[in-house]
């Protein structure tokens, strides 16, 4: 994603999606409750939840994360295959 001059990159999904999958990496199993993740990004980015939103759709929709209910985890699969 090119960023125009001027952007904030603080509200460009890439950049909340690096947030997003380094917490879900850092946490416990790998997964963690959406809402927990709202909050998180609200307190340490300032974003609003359509863009908290608008991230975790990017991230699924690129086959990153996969959600369960409440959660959201990272793609195993995804993860697999970086590894190597």
């Amino acid at each position: 994603m090119i960023l125009t001059k001027g952007a904030n990159p603080e509200i460009n999904v890439v950049y909340i999606g690096a947030f997003v999958l380094k917490h879900l990496h850092e946490s416990r199993g790998h997964k963690m409750k959406i809402t927990r993740l709202m909050k998180l990004g609200e307190r340490e980015l300032s974003i609003s939840i359509d863009h908290m939103i608008l991230t975790l759709d990017w991230l699924y929709a690129i086959s990153a994360i996969k959600h369960n209910n409440d959660e959201v985890s990272i793609n195993e699969t995804t993860q697999a295959n970086n590894k190597g």
